[in-house]
């Protein structure tokens, strides 16, 4: 298989949780959905075209990443009831200073490349979910050669899967600094794949997905690669 990643930063980022309404809590990384609408966005593909590419090429993501810290930003919207519109208010959480490393990967060579390029010189502008939250490219690595291996120990990262009952944690809490937090992994029940019709879109399927925050080990391994004492699970 064929890999390469990308290590990028934005000031602010939020990735809302579906069907979150009044108050949009954070997930703390982006989930495969969108990741597939930033691929598509550097290619310049619309989202639907974008899924459609990534199912036909076998393409993989991973994702490991840190914010310095979160908070909430007030909103005021229209919206329509009982045939007039009127203003409402909604509460969005947003993740500050986030670094991340993106993972993209395929048996197709050819595939990594066509991607890789794409975010060499992107067709649209990358953000890390609204519009507002610009996503800067730090670096690019070269294409390398990868393979799987059994792997346990993981930190600031997305599982594929339900693993609360399958880990250990890390964290000694005698020897943090008292200004660092501890994250507990927190699973989610995400949308992975959608039916179009037009400019409709509805979820197909939803799985499980553990986000790692602080590092734990799980009591059985899964797959995963490692790159430059970075642990990740192609998703």
């Amino acid at each position: 298989m064929y890999c390469f990643h990308i290590k990028v930063f934005a000031v602010t980022a939020s990735f809302r949780i579906p069907e979150s309404h009044t108050f949009q809590q954070s997930l703390p990384l982006p989930p495969p959905t969108t990741l597939t609408g930033l691929m598509g966005a550097a290619m310049g593909l619309s989202f639907e075209s974008a899924v459609r590419f990534r199912e036909s090429n076998g393409l993989h993501f991973g994702v490991a990443g840190t914010h310095r810290g979160v908070f909430k930003d007030l909103w005021k919207y229209r919206k329509i009831k009982s045939k007039a519109v009127i203003t409402d208010v909604l509460l969005r959480e947003y993740l500050t200073d986030l670094e991340m490393s993106l993972y993209i990967a395929s048996e197709s060579r050819l595939t990594v490349s066509q991607v890789r390029a794409s975010f060499l010189s992107p067709c649209y502008a990358l953000t890390a979910g609204n519009s507002d939250d610009l996503l800067k490219i730090r670096n690019v690595s070269e294409i390398i050669d990868i393979n799987e291996i059994p792997v346990a120990d993981f930190q600031q990262t997305i599982l594929p899967g339900n693993h609360v009952d399958n880990y250990n944690p890390l964290a000694n809490l005698e020897h943090l600094p008292i200004t660092e937090s501890i994250r507990s992994p927190q699973v989610y029940l995400l949308p992975t794949a959608f039916e179009f019709k037009g400019k409709e879109r509805r979820i197909s399927c939803r799985e499980h997905f553990t986000f790692v925050g602080s590092s734990v080990t799980l009591k059985k391994p899964i797959p995963g690669i490692r790159i430059n004492d970075e642990a990740v699970v192609l998703l």
